[in-house]
């Protein structure tokens, strides 16, 4: 029983293949990991950024709400009154109206095209 109790022994190019396909395995199975990663961390910034747009939507739509009311002259009158201003009614009677066609002659003339 001195002889090789192997019968088929793994030799070293046998060896070297095993461990060739078995580190390319690896590495492809990390490329897909990091790959994966970097997909799934796209995907987060894009959603925050998403986020962040609708959130600015919502400022700009409270603005254009806020302008609206101000444009409102009962909404001017009631702010005038809780800042105090000094700055008052400008009754409709006393609002004049020119048509482009008249002129003032106490103004100078001013080119108009």
């Amino acid at each position: 029983m001195k002889g090789n109790r192997y019968r088929n022994p793994l030799k070293t190019p046998m060896l070297a293949r095993i461990v060739f396909w078995c580190v390319t395995a690896g590495m492809v199975g990390a490329s897909f990991g990091i790959v994966r990663n970097r997909h799934v961390k796209k995907g987060d910034e894009i959603h925050a950024a998403e986020k962040e747009v609708v959130l600015l939507d919502q400022e700009i739509e409270m603005w254009e709400l806020r302008v609206a009311g101000l444009m409102d002259r009962a909404e001017m009158a009631r702010r005038l009154v809780w800042f105090e201003s000094d700055l008052g009614d400008i009754k409709t009677s006393k609002v004049l109206e020119l048509a482009p066609a008249e002129e003032v002659p106490a103004l100078p003339r001013v080119a108009s095209r």
